[in-house]
Parts: structure tokens; C-alpha cells; sequence
């Protein structure tokens, strides 16, 4: 299969980088180097190429309450302008996809959904969505780029002069213009550090990719790839797709309950995990930092006694932690025990850890 391309695939070819499929894309995995990215990330700033995510827009009217009744969280808390982490669930449970949601007006609501899902996350709510409303995929229209880092304020203050980039709080969204471009700003996030996302016309992307870039050259910004993200978001311990979270993980043993919420209306799968909530979960997300120098990578089995109990969802390497380290997918009757990592013929102890690994430096906490 032919894969897709960004808007800004060329951009990265003129920049050097190494090129992967990914998610059916064919993206940029790193430039200088991962750990080089992901230390800058949080040094300085780094300049992401997101457009491989999809994005969707339901229209009519009651289209805040007919998503609300699809997704976990309750999207009813919040108000125009404000952004929500929500969860799609299936019958039983499972995780179809983590989402997005912007609040636009009642009768209107943008959504990010993940790359891999795109086609699923579309099909599974045309089914559900009431004729009332209308879904839109506006993917292939938009380009999605992310600012992320310590500079990432005062660079885009810089270049656009807008206050609305200083008064922006985390999980809000604004429109918003840079170049001339019309733009959709937000600060949300998949890295733990402060910054921003603008969605642009696909047509424009270029013009705003090369702008901050150059602008950001004195602040020590520059591209960084799917490698160092990937990093940067197991550093935090946030969920991707088909490691943490899957059809067949629910959010609340993925530990993400705080975005399921049992007492709004009912939405799909509340059944099944308010039955998961009573009973208590059979598994449950856990974080380990090797004492070792080899990495736990996806798949590894974690032992206890010898005994298989749960496998890692995601390993790497962290140059903030100085260690291997990885969130696994355990027993719940495990979680106390001594736990190590096969790694080959090797059983290797590791020590469970709270979360995030390195501090957040987020704008502000969402409530909602």
C-alpha cells in the first residue's frame, strides 16, 4: 500500500530527516538524532510535524450533546473555547480511541483523533451520530503542527504579537492568525512541557512550518521526529494507541478513569466498566525504571517468581531519567509483588515508579 504524505513531506526531506511508515504515513522519526530531540524538547523547544492525525467537525444542532453521549468524559462541563481528553469506547469497554474535543458552540465540535484510527474512529460515529448532526473529515484539508518547549510562548508572542498567546490556558483553544494564515491555536500537548498546536489550511502549512523555524533558530528551536515524541510522551506516562490503550484495554485499567464519567448520561460502553469499577480491575497500568541498561521494549513479559504476569506496552530510553524505562500492563494482584522484565535469556529487576517519570511543566492542569 502507497503511503500517505503531510503536507509537509518535502520539508522534511530538504531537512534530512530519516523517514518511517507510521499509522500509514510516511513521517520523519528523527533529524539529528532522538536523544538529541528529546533533550532539546525540554531544553529549549522543538517544532513537530502532526499532520498524519486526523480531524473531524460535527455539526447541527446538538452536536455537543449527541458526541457527549459517544465519549467517556463529560463533555458538557466545558465551554466554547475549551478543549477535553475523552475516550471512544466499544460495547465492552475497550479503547477505540483517545480524542480531543473542542467546544466551538453547541451545535458544533472539532475533533482530533489518532492517524491509525482515523477510518474507524469516522465509521464507528456515523453509525451512532443522530441524523440531526453532520460529520465532516477535514484530514486531508488540514495540517497540524505542534510548538513544544520552554520557548514556545515567547516565540509565538514573538512572531504574531497576539496576547491571546499568553492568556491561552492549558487544554483552551482560539482562533488565531500567524503569517496571515488563519489558524485554530491551541495548548494542549503530548510531551509534558508547555506549547501549542495550530491547525492550518494544509495549503499554508509550508509558509508557517518555515516561519517558526527560522524565527526560532535564536531560541535553539528545531524539528524533531516521531522518536523523541514517542520519548517525551512514555517520560510523561501518557497512553498511545495499541500499547496502553486498545480495543481491548479499558480506560480504567489503563489508568485513565478520571476521564470516565459514570454519572453523566449514558454513553457506550459505561456498562461494562462501571461493572469493571465494582468488581475491581484484573489489570492495571504500572511504571518501571530498569536497573539495568537494556530496554524493556513492547511486548517483553514482566515476571513475578518467575511466573508471567503482564507484558510492557512501551520501553525506551530516558536521557532526563538516565535509565531504561517502560509502563506495563500487570496483574492487579501482581502490583505488589517484586516484578522484573525478561529480556532474553535475562530476568531484570525494576523498580515501579509513580507517574510521570519527569516532571510536568504544562500551563495548567485541566479540570474537566
Amino acid at each position: 500500500m502507497e503511503l500517505r504524505r503531510t503536507p509537509l513531506h518535502d520539508k522534511h526531506l530538504q531537512l534530512g530527516a530519516r523517514m518511517v511508515p507510521f499509522a500509514g504515513y510516511d513521517m520523519p522519526v528523527q533529524y539529528s538524532g532522538l536523544l538529541e530531540e528529546t533533550i532539546r524538547t525540554r531544553k529549549s523547544g522543538s517544532l513537530f510535524d502532526v499532520s498524519h492525525m486526523g480531524q473531524f467537525r460535527v455539526t447541527g444542532r446538538g452536536a455537543m450533546e449527541a458526541v457527549n453521549r459517544l465519549v467517556t468524559n463529560d463533555f458538557s462541563k466545558t465551554t466554547p473555547g475549551q478543549a477535553q481528553y475523552s475516550l471512544l469506547c466499544n460495547e465492552g469497554g475497550g479503547v477505540i480511541d483517545d480524542l480531543v474535543l473542542y467546544h466551538v458552540s453547541p451545535d458544533e465540535v472539532f475533533i482530533c483523533v489518532n492517524a491509525s484510527n482515523r477510518e474507524t474512529d469516522f465509521e464507528w460515529m456515523q453509525t451512532k451520530l443522530p441524523s440531526s448532526v453532520t460529520l465532516h473529515d477535514e484530514s486531508d484539508e488540514t495540517a497540524l503542527i505542534a510548538l513544544q518547549g520552554p520557548i514556545a510562548e515567547k516565540l509565538l508572542l514573538e512572531i504574531s504579537g497576539n496576547a491571546v498567546v499568553s492568556k491561552l490556558k492549558f487544554y483552551w483553544a482560539s482562533p488565531f492568525s500567524l503569517e496571515g494564515v488563519p489558524c485554530l491555536l491551541s495548548r494542549t500537548g503530548y510531551t509534558g512541557e508547555d506549547g501549542f498546536e495550530l491547525y492550518v489550511p494544509a495549503k499554508d502549512s509550508g509558509k508557517i512550518w518555515d516561519t517558526l523555524l527560522e524565527r526560532g533558530k535564536k531560541h535553539d528551536l528545531a524539528p524533531a521526529g516521531l522518536g523523541a515524541r514517542d520519548t517525551l510522551r512514555t517520560e510523561m506516562g501518557y497512553p498511545l494507541h495499541g500499547h496502553e490503550i486498545s480495543p481491548t484495554i479499558s480506560p480504567l485499567e489503563a489508568g485513565l478513569g478520571w476521564a470516565v464519567k459514570f454519572t453523566k448520561m449514558d454513553f457506550t460502553g459505561r456498562t461494562e466498566l462501571l461493572q469493571q469499577k465494582e468488581r475491581g480491575i484484573a489489570r492495571t497500568l504500572k511504571a518501571f525504571k530498569l536497573n539495568d541498561r537494556r530496554l524493556a521494549r513492547p511486548g517483553y513479559s514482566v515476571l513475578a517468581g518467575g511466573a508471567k504476569v503482564g507484558e510492557i506496552t512501551s520501553g525506551t530510553f530516558s536521557p532526563h531519567v538516565q535509565a531504561p524505562i517502560a509502563l506495563a500492563l500487570i496483574d492487579a494482584k501482581a502490583a505488589a509483588a517484586t516484578l522484573s522484565v525478561q529480556v532474553r535469556a535475562d530476568a531484570l529487576p525494576v523498580s515501579i515508579t509513580t507517574l510521570p517519570f519527569v516532571p510536568a511543566k504544562t500551563k495548567k492542569t485541566p479540570k474537566v
